[in-house]
């Protein structure tokens, strides 16, 4: 496995592997690019202690604990800013917010929010998909919700895309 993480300037050209041939696996930040071999790289670049598992572990439980407490990160980080943004587009006013919708936008999200059915905000709420179905018994809730899914890398990388925080571009499986 080898990548390569590029931080400031862009260079002229694309990195390429040793033998001349493109990455499979890139992924734009807004800090970095990075190119991989391997969608593990990438998630690697994203989660504290990923890069220390060792490798084809993508599917045990290690590596599934350590994608959940990224997930709980980045959403807890994005729901943070989704409502500020909300407040200074005057959409969202905590100070005349009830408490349980407060508690459902603030709420940590290791700790799941079954008491909702839908969420009809103008503004996302951000959930970790591991907590509902399929992976629990608790139905998901309906309506304007971003999901963190930590359940592999692709679907990890996925809703870190769908949160906006980075590309990801695959040209192979």
């Amino acid at each position: 496995m080898a990548h390569i993480v590029i931080e400031g300037d862009f260079p002229s050209q694309l990195p390429v592997r040793e033998d001349g041939t493109p990455f499979p696996f890139s992924m734009a930040t807004q800090s970095a690019a990075i190119f991989a071999d391997t969608r593990t790289e990438l998630v690697a670049q994203l989660v504290e202690g990923y890069d220390e598992l060792p490798e084809d572990s993508e599917g045990d439980d290690t590596a599934m604990w350590l994608r959940y407490k990224a997930s709980v990160a980045l959403a807890n980080m994005h729901q943070q800013v989704v409502a500020a943004d909300a407040a200074n587009a005057g959409i969202f006013d905590p100070s005349v917010e009830d408490e349980d919708t407060l508690t459902t936008i603030f709420t940590d999200r290791s700790e799941k929010i079954d008491e909702i059915a839908s969420w009809d905000r103008t503004f996302p709420l951000v959930l970790v998909a591991s907590g509902y179905a399929p992976y629990t018994t608790t139905p998901r809730p309906a309506g304007n919700i971003l999901w963190m899914d930590p359940y592999t890398e692709t679907t990890f990388l996925d809703s870190v895309e769908s949160l906006g925080l980075a590309e990801v571009f695959a040209t192979e499986g």
